[in-house]
């Protein structure tokens, strides 16, 4: 039981010291040691310019030892300067209790710097008690600052500090669109919360980064889609559009990267020949760094036979144009998951005679309630966003999912009434994927969250009956006024929406770039041996280029790191430390 003679503050004191202390005195054996046999250092950026997970003492010690140049990677980077940090919205060191055991744990955020690269990072960390003290369960490093490139923090004054070179904004704005335009650094292909938060997240590091959308109106990703749930697609929209606006960004829409001639990379000269249709006009640009920020992939809209005869409308949920216009008719809507509820409640509310939801495969389906419950409480109103998104990263994924394992079954009885009463309408639910039966979490790493949904509404609509659900069968073929599934049942409809999921994000790489760049890119997002997801704000496998996925918490937090990383090499800083490791260190 949780013991009220813990003192959070001096136990992680005294941790922290020593961890300070033997990075210092260059000791690795001490430095190690600070870990329990099992602990893991999660590290971004650091100790290597790529995503790290490493397990246990041998495979700590293999890493650090690893030769960089003339010495060790331990001394090479040299983190020093060690020291909690107190003076944040996360407050000072804190327990924590370990799910589903007696034993309580010790856990708080630090600062440190590094020699190799010159840069200062945070970190944070979780002990638990051992027979020898507390131990860290979880060391999390992530670098924050370029020593000499930091990221501005004031306000800018808007007058020049010599009268005598007085410009208006206009005319210094008018002046790096123009720089940025004729040669962009960076070119970032989608104009979505990720392509224009790394973008704003360049121009403050002084990185020159040209966004081109499809769209004709930036924010049009959201303006043409179904509502979410607490802000409106347009309020969400107009925002993005005035980001734009407000940090300056500068961003040719109506525009799209042409892929016959494809993008190529001239080794020599480290740059890209690629050539953009701007509203109609083929523009040749060469940037250095390629972005691809176009989300989770193309549409996968399958053939049925029969659609040519098909009398109604059928189109996929990526395409949905408001359920006004189908008011009075009958709907069909093959899928069930998160697009397939969304236009579900957007017919039901618009008034569709009937509506019916076809689940192929079972679904993993959690209330609002249970979402905000589980991760409404790392980002209290009272924290500083940049506070909560470290504390919310520090966690290594697969600790995360075996913590969701072990309390799978608790944290199932809190939906344990909807769950029932969805199956006993006909849907099948699952828990697991790829042998994991971590809920949402695990359908989120490996799926970017495909197969879940969440219950915004859905739920008491099937419950009610005004969503019927025909369960575990595919489409078939279609007749004039009707689709045909393959165990022989006929839905009538007027309308059919194929809320069929996406393909995957290195088809659409493969599409543009060509399967040479696609084969070393390999597999994006889903966890890699050690944990980490793949390919995703990190090195790609193809120099210069950068796949940017995620939602707006993500997009926020790592576009930190993807700017780091395209600067380190703008500055020519990367050094030794970008060689990384052969072979996971981890137990696969």
């Amino acid at each position: 039981m949780i013991s009220k003679e813990i003192n959070a503050y001096v136990i992680a004191t005294q941790w922290i010291t020593s961890f300070n202390k033997a990075t210092v005195d260059g000791n690795l054996d001490a430095f190690v040691k600070h870990f329990l046999p099992n602990g893991w250092l999660r590290d971004v950026l650091c100790f290597t310019w790529d995503f790290r997970s490493v397990e246990g003492h041998a495979n700590l010690t293999s890493f650090f030892s690893e030769s960089l140049g003339a010495d060790t990677r331990f001394s090479t980077v040299s983190m020093h300067d060690i020291a909690l940090d107190t003076d944040i919205t996360l407050g000072g060191p804190s327990t924590f209790p370990v799910p589903g055991t007696e034993i309580v744990g010790v856990q708080g955020a630090f600062r440190f710097a590094l020699r190799e690269p010159s840069a200062r990072g945070r970190g944070f960390f979780r002990l638990m008690p051992s027979q020898e003290g507390y131990k860290a369960l979880v060391v999390y490093t992530a670098m924050h600052k370029l020593v000499g490139h930091e990221e501005p923090t004031e306000r800018p004054r808007g007058i020049p500090l010599d009268a005598t070179k007085m410009t208006t904004w206009e005319e210094d704005r008018e002046k790096e669109v123009e720089a940025i335009e004729s040669d962009p650094t960076v070119l970032i292909v989608g104009g979505g919360q990720c392509g224009l938060m790394v973008a704003a997240r360049f121009r403050r590091m002084g990185i020159r980064a040209l966004i081109i959308e499809k769209t004709p109106r930036v924010g049009d990703v959201w303006r043409d889609r179904n509502f979410p749930q607490y802000i409106g697609r347009t309020k969400l929209a107009d925002f993005m559009e005035s980001y734009v606006i407000q940090q300056e960004l500068t961003v040719w829409t109506s525009s799209t990267l042409l892929s016959n001639p494809a993008p190529v990379f001239d080794e020599a000269t480290k740059r890209w020949t690629v050539i953009v249709n701007r509203a109609g006009n083929e523009v040749t640009l060469n940037p250095k760094h390629l972005i691809i920020a176009t989300g989770i992939g193309a549409p996968y809209i399958p053939h049925i036979p029969g659609q040519d005869k098909f009398e109604g409308d059928m189109y996929h949920s990526d395409l949905h144009p408001g359920a006004v216009k189908y008011k009075g008719k009958k709907v069909v809507v093959i899928g069930a998951g998160n697009a397939a509820a969304d236009v579900c409640q957007d017919f039901v509310s618009k008034g569709a005679a009937s509506t019916t939801l076809v689940q192929r495969s079972a679904t993993c389906i959690a209330s609002l309630k249970w979402s905000e419950t589980r991760f409404g409480p790392a980002y209290p109103e009272n924290r500083d966003l940049n506070d909560a998104d470290l504390m919310m990263d520090s966690m290594r994924r697969r600790l995360m999912l075996q913590v969701a394992e072990q309390t799978l079954e608790e944290s199932k009885k809190e939906d344990a009434e909807l769950h029932k009463a969805l199956e006993e309408k006909g849907m099948k639910l699952t828990w697991e994927y790829k042998g994991i039966k971590a809920g949402a979490l695990i359908f989120g790493y490996e799926k970017l969250a495909g197969s879940t949904m969440l219950d915004t509404g859905i739920g008491q609509l099937i419950i009610d009956g005004h969503v019927k659900v025909k369960q575990g069968a595919e489409p078939s073929h279609f007749e004039e006024n009707a689709i045909v599934l393959n165990d022989g049942s006929r839905l009538e409809a007027d309308v059919v929406v194929l809320a069929t999921g996406y393909y995957p994000t290195t088809a659409g790489i493969e599409a543009l770039l060509g399967p040479d760049i696609a084969a070393k890119v390999g597999p994006v997002w889903g966890l890699d041996s050690v944990g980490e997801l793949r390919r995703t704000w990190r090195p790609s496998g193809q120099q210069g280029l950068w796949i940017f996925l995620g939602g707006f918490q993500q997009a926020r937090y790592h576009s930190r790191h993807v700017a780091l990383q395209i600067l380190a090499e703008e500055l020519g800083i990367k050094g030794v430390t970008e060689a990384i490791p052969s072979k996971p260190f981890c137990k696969v």
